[in-house]
């Protein structure tokens, strides 16, 4: 069995692998065509188990850049993990993963955001991460959130020419994927986690004035698929008076019984607006989770938000030290990610964190490999 990284040149078979594994109904689109940024030609950062000349395990492994404000985070994304029924049991995802984690320990990545939670991840060290919320709307909401906005909007689907204010409106948050307007553009024909759970991505925008100040990217029932999940919001951006118009707007348009709004927990404006309207949303963590890959490195990282000199790293995998209170913690690579991206951290119950939770953005969106 070979072990290597891929060629641009053998990712189809990666992507006829992957289409045997996960397309569970012939009217999905291939995975070739949903995820570009796994299988589209370029340098390759995936992996492959080989057997002489046929692909039989495949990690796909993606490079991202996140942008938190002043921060800039290096990370990896894995997805489309796949390996072929007949060869099964011979530990070739968790050696794929292996690799993987070398490669990032070689690059200037500091995390790995993984699109799973099974043991294979948790087992390398991987952990659950940050927080969000799930509400569940019904068409209840559709009057208490026109009233709670207090401002009318014109709704309409997205157009081609829209794509630079788009673009616009994704840079201004807080917490997001870096991403070229040609990225996006790429992305928005994609509709990864649409077709992923058998839903058709619409893309509506909220004009005020000529000017868009909203957008959001909803997966809904179409006629060709066969969902496997409720109505979702996908990824949202701009005012969030305007993107709870585009919410109700879409729940009237496609006439859902339910939508599913995830929001990372520092949407707490779009957040609050719904609620209003006498809907409690469920705690949840962020999708997937996450792997450390270098906890000095991930500090450097995010350094611009953070004290200075407040967390010393002692190795690239802790432990972490730090003073509050006049207190010395010493945390693993757990206990550090829990400090830094969950606002509920056992850490800040007391309220002697002298630095905001770090954001970061709900993976299960645009860039959902």
């Amino acid at each position: 069995m070979n072990i290597s990284i891929m060629k641009g040149d053998q990712l189809h078979h990666a992507v006829e692998l992957s289409d045997r594994i996960f397309l569970k109904q012939p009217e999905q689109p291939s995975m070739g065509v949903s995820f570009p940024p796994i299988f589209s030609p370029g340098i390759s950062h995936s992996y492959g188990a080989w057997d002489q000349d046929k692909l039989v395990s495949f990690m796909g492994f993606v490079p991202f850049s996140i942008q938190i404000r002043g921060a800039k985070l290096n990370i990896y994304s894995i997805g489309s993990v796949c390996t072929d029924p007949d060869y099964r049991g011979q530990r070739l995802a968790g050696t794929l993963l292996e690799q993987c984690i070398h490669h990032a320990e070689a690059s200037a990545a500091s995390l790995i955001l993984i699109s799973g939670g099974r043991s294979l991840y948790t087992r390398a060290g991987s952990r659950l991460f940050g927080r969000a919320y799930r509400f569940r709307l019904s068409p209840a909401v559709i009057e208490p959130l026109r009233t709670a906005t207090g401002k009318q909007v014109n709704i309409r689907a997205m157009q081609p020419q829209d794509l630079f204010d788009v673009h616009r409106l994704m840079e201004q948050r807080d917490a997001g994927y870096v991403t070229t307007a040609s990225e996006l553009n790429k992305l928005l024909d994609a509709s990864a986690y649409s077709n992923v759970i058998r839903l058709e991505q619409q893309v509506l925008v909220a004009e005020e004035d000529g000017v868009l100040t909203a957008f959001a990217i909803i997966a809904v029932p179409g006629t060709v698929m066969t969902p496997s999940r409720e109505s979702t919001l996908v990824e949202w951006g701009g005012s969030p008076e305007a993107a709870a118009l585009l919410v109700a707007g879409a729940i009237q348009s496609f006439n859902l019984t339910e939508l599913t709004v995830p929001l990372p927990w520092q949407d707490n404006e779009l957040a609050a607006l719904i609620q209003s309207t006498g809907v409690t949303p469920e705690n949840i963590r962020n999708d997937g989770t996450v792997y450390l890959v270098s906890g000095p490195r991930l500090l450097r990282q995010l350094a611009p938000l953070l004290p200075d000199g407040l967390i010393q790293a002692e190795g690239e995998h802790g432990p972490y030290r730090l003073t509050l209170n006049n207190e010395a913690l010493v945390l693993d690579d757990e206990g550090l990610l829990s400090l830094l991206f969950d606002p509920e951290s056992s850490y800040r119950t007391n309220g002697s964190v002298t630095f905001d939770p770090i954001p970061l953005p709900y993976t299960a969106g645009l860039q959902y490999i």
